[in-house]
């Protein structure tokens, strides 16, 4: 579901997998049901034009797949999640956003006797199976930071960004985040404890306070983790640059009177700047995905810190983004495990609890395979007698 700019990846990555049969893309926009054959470019692929918001067309298109990957937004997630329940299919969700983390909705899944993975992209998904890799790993953490940003590659002003993950609206949203400090759960600034990145032949970065109430989030406060920090990046100086439209009250949420009409600051901006930030590879745009990982706590008595680094390019050779490399094959071949059912539990279940032993390492080997590369570094602090 959706032939955005994740869809299209996810299908050719699926189409080309040996043991699948077919796959079947699905969107509301005819020109994107148009072109996706194209971009997909394998036989045993279809497209169809297709609401999600049309409950019972969706359902019936549902019946007979192994699995739905939607790739829809996350405010689409809880009707194509009924559907797949009334329809009896397994789903994978790039986006987490639109699910609960605790509630009826888990028994209701469970009930409906599929499995329902959310939040299987990178941020969240491909991050959170990593760090979750390194807490399993440890006997007890005491601290998981990580930051990730999906960036165009060679950044313009005003703003050095582009909207890489699809869609007409910039991730811009001052306030308060769930993060933990002294094992307890807090809430922090958005754009706060702005820190510098630095990778070598890219311009300057900063990392900065982001997020959202995750299942990476959930997992820490059950195993006593002392300090959670989610970040994202951002070519430096972007903090700034958003810290003073908000001051300004240009990115606010309140309505404000204008000629005898109500606007939405936040609304207006969004359209005044959506032409300077839209990604259109077909125009030279090229992006880049920059991810890390970082755990630090103890194992059999003796410190450790385990740390995951991506940089990851656009694929000059298959004309896929870099954000779509590293959501959409995620998504794609965690759907691979379910649909052949390595994937056995029931209901909601998110990727940082299942994808764990060997379907981490089958993950992991099949981003590479594809040329994502991830690396893991473990450092162990020993004491040294003299």
């Amino acid at each position: 579901m959706g032939l955005g700019l994740m869809g299209p990846a996810v299908a050719r990555d699926c189409c080309e997998a040996e043991g699948v049969e077919h796959v079947t893309g699905c969107d509301v926009d005819p020109a994107k049901v148009e072109a996706a054959p194209k971009l997909v470019g394998c036989e045993n692929f279809d497209a169809e034009v297709l609401s999600v918001l049309d409950h019972g067309a969706l359902v019936e298109k549902m019946r007979g797949y192994d699995v739905v990957v939607n790739s829809t937004a996350a405010k689409f997630s809880m009707n194509v999640l009924k559907a797949a329940m009334e329809a009896g299919v397994n789903i994978v969700d790039l986006a987490g956003g639109g699910y609960p983390h605790e509630g009826p909705l888990y028994d209701e899944v469970r009930e409906a006797g599929i499995t329902a993975i959310p939040g299987c992209g990178v941020d969240p998904g491909l991050i959170d199976v990593l760090a979750g890799q390194a807490i399993y790993g440890l006997d007890q953490v005491e601290s998981v930071m990580f930051a990730c940003g999906g960036l165009p590659r060679d950044p313009e002003p005003p703003l050095d960004y582009k909207i890489v993950f699809g869609g007409t609206r910039m991730p811009v949203r001052p306030g308060k985040v769930p993060m933990i400090d002294e094992g307890k759960l807090v809430e922090l600034d958005r754009y706060s404890e702005v820190e510098p990145i630095y990778v070598e032949g890219l311009e300057p970065m900063e990392a900065f306070v982001d997020g959202y109430p995750s299942s990476l989030l959930k997992l820490c406060l059950e195993k006593g983790v002392r300090t959670f920090r989610g970040k994202t990046i951002r070519y430096s100086g972007f903090v700034d640059k958003i810290t003073f439209l908000n001051d300004l009250g240009l990115i606010g949420e309140e309505p404000v009177e204008v000629d005898g009409a109500q606007v939405v600051p936040r609304d207006l901006f969004h359209k005044v700047v959506y032409p300077l930030v839209r990604f259109d590879p077909g125009e030279g745009d090229r992006d880049i995905t920059v991810m890390l990982v970082h755990v630090e706590g103890s194992r059999d008595g003796e410190e450790v810190v385990w740390e995951y680094d991506m940089v990851d390019y656009y694929d000059e050779e298959k004309n896929v983004t870099s954000m779509a490399r590293t959501t959409g094959y995620t998504a794609a071949i965690v759907a691979r495990m379910l649909g052949r059912g390595a994937i056995k539990e029931k209901g909601i279940q998110w990727p940082v609890r299942v994808i764990k032993g060997n379907l981490f390492r089958e993950l992991v080997g099949e981003l590479r395979r594809r040329g994502v590369e991830i690396t893991e570094t473990v450092t162990v602090r020993r004491e040294i007698y003299i």
